[in-house]
This record gives C-alpha cells, structure tokens and sequence, in this order.
C-alpha cells in the first residue's frame, strides 16, 4: 500500500491545487454567467458521456494487459499504436453518427436561445481530445507516472476554463470566442499527455506485432475490452448523465438550470479528489496481483483503500456542508444558488459511499469476474436514467442529485455483496465506525459556531473558525487513536522532514 499512499498522495496535492483554483472560480466568476456557463458544461458533460464508449475499452486494455505486451526492445510489441487505432475507431464511428443525426439532436433543443445551438457539434472534437488525453493518461500509469499527467488534467482545465468565461462575462471576448478556447484547452490537454509520454520514451507508433498478438489473446483482448466498454459507458450514464438530461427535461432556461447545478456539482467533486489518486495509481497494482493470484494483497488493498477513503471522503463532506452557509455569502449570485444546497447534499452522499467501498470496483475489474461490472452498471445505469425522467420533471436540481445518489448507492452496495460472497472480502473495520462517530461529533461541534449571512467578512470569519473547529476535532482523533495507520506514518514523515530542514 506503501507506493499507492505516496503516489495518491502527490497526485491529491495537484488535485487540491486545482480544486483551490476551481473553488476560486465556482465562487466567484462562474456565478457572474450562469446561462453561458450552462452551455459549456452541458457540451463538456455530452462529450464525457461518449468518451467511454469512443475509448471502447483502451484504457481498461491498456493497464490489464500491459504486463503481458511489456517489452522495452519491441516498444511492447506495439501495444500503444494498436490502442491508439481502437479508440480512432470509435471516435470515428461516433462523428458518423453524430453528424448522420445533428437534425435530430438539435431539435432537442428547440426551447432554447438560437445562438446556442451552432455549438452543440463541438462535442464531436471534445471527444477526440477526451479519447486520447484520457488513454495516453492510463497508459502512463503503466509506469507508476501520475503526477504530471493529473497537472495536465487538473490545473489546464481549471485554469483555462474560468479564465474563458471571466473573459467573456467582461466582454472581452464573444461566445463563439468562449467556446473556441475550451476546444484549444482540452487539446493543450491531449497535447500535453502525448509529449509527456515522448519524454518517458514510452510514445510509440510502431505497428503492433502480429506474430505477438496470437489468436487466443485477440480472442482475450475482445472479450475484456467489449465487456468494458459498455461497463464504463454504463457507469458514466449512472454517474453523469444528470447534467445531459437536464438539459433535456428542464425547459426554457435549461442551460440556466445547468449552469447552476454545474457549480454545486463542482462543490461536491471536491470529495471525490482522494478516490481518484487512489483509483488511478491502484489499478495496475491490483491488475498484477491478480496475475499473480495473490489475494492476501488484495484484500489488503481493499480494506486499507475503504478506511482511508471514508476518512479523508466524510471529513471533505461535512466541512463542505457545514461551511455552505459562508460560500453563498461570499459568492455572487449566492442567494439564489442557495435555494439549491440540498443538490450539494445528495452528491456529496453518492461521492462518500463510493468511497466507503474503496478500489472494489477494480477488483471486479481486473478479475475473471469482470463481467459482473458490465451486468451490475447497466442495470443500475437504466435505473438512474428511469430516475431522473421520473424525479427530474418533479423535483428540477434536486432530482436529478437524488437519482444520482440512489444510483451510485445501489451499484457500490451490489459490489459489495458480490465480493463478499464470491471472494470473501470485506473492508470494514470497527475502524470505519470510529471515522462515522468521529465525523457526527466534529460536524456537531462546528455547528456550535455562527455563520452571520448579513456580512461578507464576518461570514468569511465564522466560515474559517467554523473549518477550523470540524478539522482539529476531525484530525486530532483521527491521529490521537491511530484510527488510520497509514495517515500517522504519512503525518510522522512530513514532521521528520520538517525537523531535519
């Protein structure tokens, strides 16, 4: 667990470097555009829900069978070029697609400002630059290479993105300049994550190697990365599909309505932030132990992710819940996005219980068991789409975060139990008990703290003091009873660093 701790670490560091950014800017130029802000993030949230099934199953492909192509002298027998031209393939046959019925789809959006509509085809390059940024990221991972590909990802979009709508809330720039910027950011994206991997030396466009490729491993190949492909667009419609049929179910003024669930969705990522270092330098980890059949490993990664991804996951939920009251305060707008909050509440509960079931995903995934993950997310995907058509019409926002939040719970309480009963495995602890009591007492004593709505500074003052209340409580307990291990040898670390400079 060692490497994955450090590694997880330092790519959550670039990760709260542009969560500050992305806080920055959901407080205070996101708020200032909501409309065109809608507009943007329906094109970007259209395009992630593709990227899956463009990708169909590279990424997946490019972790689980690494060890077997890994071969430095035959630059892996052209494992990277024969990924490349997989997912080229997918994304063709969905610009085909897209482009056979753009009448279709823009007809969807009849209600809604004709100067929008010209840009609903910038999904289709989004999607390019997704696919490959997406695919030269997992494929990096290969190498225990984290860091710099999360900077690509992280700190390009947060920055480049606010600065494009700060620009145009200043007239500085027109729509059609907005959205063209986003395009070139997500390239410098793709761009980036290609150069990165030249100078690792790993970048290659040798043809794969046909007398390598056998039959019965094109047969392995196909089956893994079919299954995967529906399992992760499936997992992507349970997950997020809510900002696309928002756009869809909400009426005149959808993209309004998107705009703002866009920057409640945004405060609840926050929490997520831990689980994806985790999840990213993990899977080729787990993909070798299961080579190696070695399921004491295992299920030790499954027990120590769960307790340090429900540590850090509830400490982030309840001090952004708590700390809500000063965030509307401050912003602009603030008043009425606050109407919204409980949309913040029900996302960041569907974030905490993934994860709570730390890396189960892709233990399943990296399994013969693979399949269950395709059968399990396809299900739960064609519940949360009945969901929102169902609570969306009724409830707006908050529907859509309730449909969400009961798609994710059943999904990760179906993994759960599947675990558990085919392998044995199970990730809870008396440790993970101790972090929920710790959690409802530190909340609680936060709330003991005012947070005056009538003035900006002395919201901002009680927001800190509050914070600061949930976090000492939080932590010292945490560290004082070694509920994590692994946080008191990291805090340990940083404290001998300090001492010996």
């Amino acid at each position: 667990m060692g490497i994955i701790i450090r590694q997880s670490v330092r790519q959550s560091i670039v990760q709260y470097i542009g969560i500050s950014i992305g806080l920055l800017s959901t407080l205070f130029i996101y708020p200032l555009a909501l409309s065109e802000l809608g507009l943007l993030r329906f094109i970007i949230n259209t395009a992630q829900l593709v990227t899956p099934f463009c990708l169909l199953g590279t990424p997946v492909l490019a972790v689980r069978f690494f060890p077997i192509f890994r071969d430095e002298a035959t630059r892996h027998h052209g494992f990277l070029s024969l990924l490349q031209l997989i997912a080229l393939a997918g994304v063709l046959v969905f610009a085909l697609l897209y482009f056979a019925f753009s009448r279709q789809f823009a007809a969807l959006f009849a209600d809604q400002p004709a100067e929008y509509l010209p840009f609903l085809p910038y999904a289709v390059p989004l999607v390019f630059f997704m696919v490959f940024g997406f695919l030269y990221t997992s494929f990096a991972s290969n190498f225990h290479k984290v860091l710099y590909p999360a900077i690509f990802n992280e700190l390009l979009v947060k920055i480049g993105v606010p600065v494009l709508v700060l620009f145009f809330f200043l007239k500085w720039i027109d729509l059609g300049a907005m959205m063209n910027g986003m395009l070139l950011v997500f390239l410098a994206v793709m761009l980036a994550q290609a150069f990165y991997l030249v100078s690792l030396g790993q970048f290659s466009f040798r043809l794969p190697d046909p007398g390598f490729i056998t039959r019965p491993l094109q047969k392995e190949l196909f089956q893994f990365g079919s299954v995967n492909i529906l399992s992760n667009w499936a997992y992507m419609l349970s997950n997020r599909i809510d900002i696309f049929m928002l756009g869809l179910l909400l009426g005149p003024g959808a993209f309004k309505g998107v705009g703002i669930y866009s920057i409640l969705y945004i405060i609840s990522e926050v929490i997520d932030t831990p689980r994806k270092a985790v999840m990213n330098i993990s899977s080729p980890i787990i993909a070798e132990a299961w080579k190696k059949n070695d399921l004491a490993h295992l299920n030790e990664l499954y027990e120590k992710s769960t307790l340090n991804q429900f540590l850090a996951g509830l400490f982030l939920f309840i001090g952004i819940w708590a700390g809500l009251d000063g965030l509307f305060v401050l912003m602009p707008n603030g008043a009425e996005i606050a109407g919204f909050r409980w949309v913040v509440f029900f996302l960041g509960l569907s974030k905490v219980s993934e994860m709570l079931t730390g890396v189960n995903s892709l233990i399943i995934q990296h399994s013969r068991y693979f399949r269950f993950n395709f059968y399990s997310v396809l299900l739960l995907a064609v519940i949360n789409i009945l969901n929102n058509l169902w609570l969306i019409p009724k409830y707006g926002m908050l529907g859509a975060a309730i449909a969400t939040f009961i798609s994710v719970v059943l999904f990760n309480l179906a993994k759960f139990l599947f675990l558990r009963i085919k392998l044995g495995m199970n990730p809870f602890t008396l440790g993970t008990l101790a972090i929920l009591l710790t959690g409802l007492l530190a909340i609680g004593l936060g709330y003991l703290v005012p947070i005056p709505a009538t003035n900006p500074w002395l919201a901002l003052v009680g927001l800190i003091v509050r914070s600061a209340v949930i976090t000492g409580v939080y932590l010292g307990i945490i560290l004082y009873f070694r509920i994590s291990p692994d946080l008191n040898g990291l805090v340990n670390r940083f404290i001998k660093r300090i001492l010996k400079k």
